[in-house]
């Protein structure tokens, strides 16, 4: 025994067995740890198209008090940072023609034309976006309905009205003022 230490090396790996646990350890440069990406998974999550990178070619923008308007499938879209974002039209807005997937609704003997959450009264010809009226019952809401819990009922909220389920849909109980503008 020439090597003392070479001799100890050897019976402490056949004391410990195989080496099958041994993993090399990789150093990575800063410009390789950049590009490691992981892929993150959301269950149960509902995706809703709330953005736009590009418009329909026939889309025609409506400008209303300084802000221009996207009509896009009946919701409404304004461009922000590079994308177009979705929005609800400001209480006020009139237009010639209506989106093509509205559903008339009549409450208290008032009728409104209602689409993805935004209603319309008709005036002279045309309509005019207006604040949801209080009773209106809608046989389903759209899908970034943001939904609420109050004292252990499930409310949902979409574009200042709080719907609550009913046996045939979802009316509204409350709409919430609008914030002034600074």
């Amino acid at each position: 025994m020439k090597n003392p230490r070479l001799t100890l090396l050897f019976f402490v790996f056949l004391a410990l067995g195989t080496t099958d646990y041994v993993e090399a350890q990789v150093r990575r440069t800063p410009q390789e740890q950049r590009t490691v990406r992981r892929k993150v998974r959301r269950h149960n999550r509902r995706v809703v198209r709330r953005t736009l990178r590009r418009l329909p070619a026939n889309t025609r923008p409506i400008l209303f008090r300084n802000v221009t308007y996207y009509p896009v499938g009946g919701m409404y879209f304004v461009r922000h940072k590079g994308v177009y974002v979705r929005t609800f039209p400001v209480r006020g807005l009139r237009l010639r023609v209506l989106p093509t997937a509205t559903v008339r609704i009549v409450v208290r003997g008032v009728p409104y034309q209602y689409a993805d959450g935004v209603f319309y009264w008709e005036d002279n010809g045309e309509y005019e976006v207006v604040a949801p009226p209080v009773g209106a019952v809608v046989k389903e809401l759209p899908k970034d309905a943001e939904e609420i819990d109050f004292d252990g009922i499930t409310m949902h909220e979409l574009n200042q009205a709080i719907y609550k389920e009913v046996d045939n849909g979802y009316e509204i109980i409350e709409v919430l003022e609008e914030e002034p503008e600074d």
